[in-house]
């Protein structure tokens, strides 16, 4: 007896079969699906819905009462809002620029080899891998006004003790300082990572051209690092937006409300005023601030994209 199936039945296995190899890559991403939704896309979805409720945790989880867009409404009317909205973006605009121009300087010094290279590269690094409460541990341990050893050594040299973290000014500086410290190495690795990734003979037929070190640096090395800036500029924006531990351990947002940065605002409202609505209003108010910066800067890095696509043509 012959085993073959009937003509009639192969189209409809061979359909079967295709249906399976379709359903196969939706089933290798349903696990990474499911994690990104619990992970990321439920807790936003969360956060908007409570941030339409007026939900006191301090009368108890369950009292709540919909208030829409009046949580986003008292925001605006709030002014240490506003305090800690120009904190947040004082310290990016201040505190990133600075990280750049350190690991750019720093990339450019060390793109060459030399005894002992790489151990330094490497040493360079290690403020990155400083846990953020640690950091501001260390820091404050520093600029303690009594033992701390910067106060220790301006006292040898005769000027007078200097309360670093009591000063609205000097603390504002400080937390900034520290985050120049830990994060300038990042800046320098990725911007390190580019240079070493461009050609070598452009530069050489740039010397052969007679271009010095300065033209180089404008007409070849900044223009080919663009995309790489923006993207580590980009990184540490978002980074910069949620700095909390840091901070929160070196000052507490004080003195007064001098350091009161976005996040612990947000955290203040939370867990001191216990206004879960309006702590979560301000956590997609810092989401949008995020996207509107990701959009500005992917999309000059495409246009980036776009001229060099019309230029090789």
């Amino acid at each position: 007896m012959s085993s073959r199936k009937p003509a009639t039945e192969l189209p409809r296995a061979q359909g079967q079969a295709g249906k399976a190899r379709g359903r196969a890559p939706f089933l290798f991403l349903a696990p990474a699906i499911i994690v990104v939704f619990a992970v990321l896309i439920f807790p936003i979805i969360f956060s908007l819905f409570v941030s339409t409720y007026n939900w006191p945790l301090s009368q108890g989880a369950g009292v709540r009462r919909f208030v829409g867009f009046g949580n986003y409404a008292a925001l605006t009317q709030d002014p240490e809002f506003w305090n800690s909205l120009k904190l947040q973006l004082g310290f990016i605009f201040i505190a990133i620029p600075i990280e750049l121009l350190f690991g750019f300087a720093a990339a450019l010094l060390l793109n060459r080899e030399f005894f002992g290279a790489r151990v330094v590269r490497s040493l360079l690094l290690l403020p990155v891998f400083f846990l953020p409460i640690l950091s501001g541990m260390t820091w404050r341990f520093m600029l303690q006004p009594r033992y701390g050893p910067l106060n220790a050594l301006l006292l040898k040299l005769g000027a007078p003790e200097i309360t670093w973290l009591g000063n609205p000014a000097t603390a504002y500086a400080a937390i900034i300082v520290q985050d120049i410290w830990r994060m300038w190495p990042f800046m320098f690795m990725l911007l390190y990572a580019a240079l070493t990734a461009i050609p070598q003979e452009l530069m050489e037929a740039a010397e052969i051209d007679g271009a010095g070190f300065w033209l180089k640096l404008h007409s070849l090395t900044i223009p080919l690092l663009t995309p790489t800036i923006l993207t580590a500029v980009l990184l540490r924006i978002i980074d910069a937006l949620r700095v909390f531990s840091e901070v929160y351990v070196m000052t507490e947002g004080g003195p007064g409300s001098a350091t009161m940065l976005f996040s612990l605002y947000t955290q203040r409202q939370a867990f001191g005023y216990q206004k879960v609505g309006m702590a979560s209003a301000m956590a997609i108010f810092l989401l949008v601030i995020s996207i509107v910066f990701a959009l500005t800067l992917v999309r000059k890095n495409m246009s980036l994209d776009v001229l060099e696509e019309k230029a090789g043509a």
